[in-house]
Parts: C-alpha cells; sequence; structure tokens
C-alpha cells in the first residue's frame, strides 16, 4: 500500500502528517481574498492535494463579516479524519482575512 492510500485510510490526520503546515500556511501568506468562495476553493484545493476534503453535508455558509467555523474533514471513503476550523474577518478594503487550522 502506497504511502498517499496508507495517508487517506487513516482514522485521523496525524500531528506530522504535512497537510497540517499545508493548510495552515495558507493563512501565514498575507493573502486576502476577494471573496469567502475564493478562500473556500483555496483551502479545499490544499486538502484535495493530500486526498481529503471537506464534509460538505456539514458545510455552512461563512455568515456575516467575521466569525469561525468548525468543519469535518473525510477521507476518501468518508470517514471523519479531523476538523478545519476557519475563521474570517472583513478588512476595511472590503477584502476576506481568513486563518485556517486543522484538528
Amino acid at each position: 500500500m502506497s504511502n498517499a492510500t496508507q495517508r487517506k485510510r487513516q482514522t485521523r490526520i496525524l500531528q506530522t502528517d504535512p497537510v497540517r503546515e499545508a493548510f495552515a500556511g495558507l493563512s501565514s501568506r498575507n493573502n486576502y481574498y476577494d471573496t469567502k468562495g475564493h478562500a473556500r476553493r483555496e483551502y479545499d484545493a490544499i486538502l484535495e492535494i493530500f486526498g481529503y476534503h471537506f464534509d460538505h453535508n456539514s458545510w455552512t455558509d461563512f455568515y456575516g463579516d467575521s466569525d469561525r467555523r468548525t468543519i469535518e474533514v473525510l477521507n476518501d471513503v468518508c470517514d471523519v479524519v479531523g476538523y478545519a476550523v476557519l475563521s474570517w474577518y472583513r478588512m476595511p478594503s472590503g477584502r476576506w482575512e481568513f486563518t485556517g487550522y486543522l484538528a
């Protein structure tokens, strides 16, 4: 079984899993987003690279100008392997600042 397949079949995202650093790295790039949807696609794309995805059934829209959401992260067989915590804030410029980490 390949390392990628083993990672996908894990029952939880381990602290040493490189997806954690990549996911949190989006927050530290000083990257502001034009829309909340743009930010969501960026975070979703990082998960996909590592064989994970958001649970779209537990996904809720990002209401308001600032808040925080916890969303389940699933592997390829739809087992919950962790949680993504995303927070957002609308800057005075109208752009969106997002921060995220995996728990």
